[in-house]
This record gives C-alpha cells, structure tokens and sequence, in this order.
C-alpha cells in the first residue's frame, strides 16, 4: 500500500512541476494544459481517499492519458511540420486534440489541416478567419501570424510587443524581426533577457537567428546538422546564406543562393524572405557594420555553449535510436504491463 501512495505522490508532484514550467515559459494555451495536470491531481487524491490498491495504476493512467500522450503527439506533429509533412503533422495534430480538446489545440488542428490540404494559401486563408471570428487572444495571435507570413518585419514587431500573444510565441518573432531588420545589437540583448524563459525549442531556434544575423556561419551549420536538423532544405539554405552573408557582404556563394529561393523558393515566405533580405543587404552597404562589445561577449558566451553542448553529444553515443514505430511499441508495451498487472490484481481475489 505504501508504493501506491508514494508513486501517487510523485505523480502529482510531476504533474504540478509540469503545470509550473508551462506558466514559466508563458505556453500557448497553458490553461488548457494547467487543467489537464489539475485532472491528474484531483484523480490522484480521489484514487488515494477511495481506491487506494489501485491508486498508483490509475494517477499513471491519467497522466500518461491527459498530458504525455498528447506533449509527445504535438512534439511529433512539430517535428513533422519542420519537415514539410503537413499531413503527417495534421494527422499527428488530430491524435492531439482527441486527447487534449482545448480550444488553443483545435486553433492548431485548423491551421495543420489547412497548410496539408491547401498549402501556405489555405494556411492564410484560415488564419485570416481567426483573425476575423476568434476571441481577442486568438485574433492578436492571428495578426502576429499573419504579420509573420507577409514578412513585415515591422508590423511584426510591433505585434510582438504589444503584450497581446503569449510569451512563447511572441518573443522569438520579436528576436527574428529585429534580426531581419538590421538591429543586431538590440535582438542579441533581446535574447539575453529572455533566454532562460524559452522553451527549450525555441532556445535553440532563437540561438540559431543569432547566430545566423552575427555571421556565425560554423555555428550555424552545427544547429543545422544536430538540434535543429528536422528544418526543411530551403530554410536550412536560407539561414546558412544569411550568416554568410552577414560575416561577408562580398560572398557571392550566400548572394547566388538568395537570389535563388526569392525566384524559385517553395513559398512565399521563403522567396519574401531571400528577396527581402537580399535587398536589406545592398542597402546596408559593403561592410558589415560593427557590433558592440557587450553583443560580443554574449555571442561568444552563445559559442562556447553550443561548442560544449554539441561536444557533449558527440561524447555520449545514444543508447537507442527513437523513431515512430519505437514509441507505438513503448506505448503498446506499457499497455500490455498495465493489461498485466489488473489481471493479476483480479484473479487475486
């Protein structure tokens, strides 16, 4: 009886941990997410005060239920959609929301299935419907969005100050637009103050613009090839020009390659962006304007983190390799031993 109580206890300790961490980073649809480990508490409790033989199994089952199950779907689906397999991802995505219905998942859902049946126009489409019919939250969010899709460096940074949309989301556009535009010292302390409330995804992303706009060029291509290998060609061509470019105005190899995604990009995104960026560039002049010393202290400090981190991983050879099919075998193998153990429980008696 006292493993019962103590793996209950751990569990709502888990699930209190993971209700803080996502307040902390400012998630989208947190609240969601705050009542799904509520649930897993409150069960918990309940199993303990009435069931406590089967407390344990049934707090597991919940929070495996309510709040892994659908973390690990969306992190596929993520995964996914950085590939350009929107279908997968809406597939992924649709798992989700059975599990997790909160109206922040379903927006999701609307926006995957629109990129996997209509492309980036069905994708804006949508988003514009957000904009138009959403509550004040989804509609700010959807104007950030949209802001994003059109490339308006400006307008999308002022969308991402206006406090409107959720941390995790506003602020690495914030860092991207001041990168975009050309103000490298602010989008370098920008990401300083905000680093240790990132999610740890969109640390690694955010690393990535700064590292891209400072002309970091060996740093980027580690980004590209470790954490952040899921990202499409395209965009990975992009960020590698941009450093390029941003180490040396005259390098003809990072020009070629975006005058090439502005004409026969897959997006429009890509080719607004290359264009964009192109042009920026010419403007600018020959030089690479100079940073201040405090933007290089913390880029170096970025450098030196990265370099251990990836070190790191090249130290430590992984114990297995995770694929799809490896997690429907993890899952099936954790329902036969639950599937186990009730039966050993009911042929006890």
């Amino acid at each position: 009886m006292a493993i019962q109580a103590v793996v209950v206890v751990g569990l709502i300790s888990l699930s209190g941990a993971v209700a803080v961490r996502m307040t902390r980073h400012g998630l989208l649809g947190r609240w969601g997410w705050i009542v799904a480990n509520g649930v897993v508490v409150l069960g918990g409790i309940l199993a303990l005060a009435f069931a406590l033989d089967w407390a344990a199994w049934l707090t597991a089952a919940l929070f495996a239920l309510l709040v892994v199950s659908p973390l690990a779907l969306l992190d596929r689906a993520r995964v996914a959609a950085q590939r350009g397999q929107w279908q997968k991802a809406a597939r992924l995505h649709e798992w989700a929301v059975l599990l997790h219905p909160s109206p922040w998942a379903r927006i999701g859902l609307r926006l995957r299935r629109a990129l996997s049946t209509d492309g980036p126009a069905g994708y804006v489409a949508a988003l514009r419907r957000i904009e138009a019919t959403g509550s004040g939250k989804q509609k700010a969010f959807a104007r950030l969005m949209l802001a994003h899709e059109r490339r308006d460096w400006d307008g999308l940074l002022a969308l991402a100050r206006a406090q409107d949309v959720d941390f995790s989301e506003a602020k690495p556009r914030e860092i991207r637009a001041l990168g975009e535009l050309g103000h490298l010292d602010e989008m370098v302390r920008t990401y300083a103050d905000a680093e240790k409330w990132l999610l740890p995804q969109s640390r690694q992303e955010c690393t990535l613009l700064v590292f891209a706009f400072t002309g970091r060029v060996e740093a980027v291509q580690q980004l590209l090839d470790g954490a952040l290998s899921a990202m499409d060609d395209a965009a990975k061509a992009y960020w590698i020009a941009v450093a390029r470019l941003g180490a040396d105005r005259h390098d003809e190899v990072a020009r070629a390659t975006l005058r090439r995604l502005g004409e026969t990009g897959a997006s429009d995104g890509v080719r607004r962006s290359a264009a964009q960026h192109l042009q920026r560039a010419d403007l600018a002049g020959e030089t690479v304007p100079s940073r201040s010393e405090e933007t290089e202290r913390i880029v170096e400090r970025l450098l030196k983190v990265s370099s251990h981190r990836l070190r790191g991983q090249q130290d430590r050879p992984p114990l297995f390799k995770a694929n799809a099919k490896a997690h429907i075998r993890g899952f099936l193998l954790l329902a036969l031993i639950i599937l186990l153990a009730l039966l050993q429980r009911y042929f006890r008696y």
